[in-house]
């Protein structure tokens, strides 16, 4: 969204939106989303809670109903619902996790602009990676940033562009370059 925000040439005299209107921006969406987030994570937690109760309701009806092979059958897939939802939980969580995680990377990166998504993606794979190594304990996603891109180059696409300069004085046939004569 940064990017496109950066890139979006506005009216007739094309003109671009400063760095504080693009953050305003993504500011605002990211309220909308938050919003959103709330109204999504509110539908799924009431439902939630109703399959918890349903569960309770038919553990005490099978507590009080006879043992039978058809009983054993229910209490079978209560458990096998329980175990999927645990899972399902577990996942979902790590899957948040991981979310923010590589949101707060990507801050970490500030203005850098890396030369491709291969690259940047693979920054982010070793940055996480570095999070599970105890080692690096207590440091951010900016210090690892930093240490791992420290004293690397070809990363980072730069505005200063190298370019070949052609050489000076006349060209001959031979491809061979006469001097330029001084000029006092």
């Amino acid at each position: 969204m940064k990017d496109f925000l950066e890139e979006l040439e506005i009216g007739e005299g094309k003109v671009k939106l400063s760095k504080e209107e693009i953050k305003s921006i993504l500011a605002k969406h990211g309220d909308y989303i938050k919003i959103e987030t709330e109204k999504v994570d509110n539908k799924y937690k009431s439902q939630l809670e109703d399959n918890k109760n349903a569960i309770n309701e038919l553990k005490e009806q099978i507590d009080k109903a006879p043992k039978t092979d058809e009983i054993e059958s229910l209490k079978s897939k209560i458990a096998d619902m329980e175990t999927k939802e645990k899972k399902r939980l577990e996942e979902e969580k790590a899957q948040k996790d991981d979310e923010i995680l590589t949101n707060n990377i990507i801050e970490a990166f500030g203005d850098k602009e890396f030369v491709n998504d291969y690259t940047k993606n693979a920054i982010i794979a070793e940055i996480k990676s570095a999070y599970k190594d105890t080692n690096n304990g207590g440091k951010s996603a900016k210090d690892l940033f930093e240490e791992i891109t420290k004293d690397k180059s070809g990363i980072f696409t730069t505005s200063n562009q190298q370019t070949d300069m052609p050489g000076m004085g006349d060209s001959e046939q031979d491809n061979t370059v006469k001097e330029m004569p001084i000029l006092w």
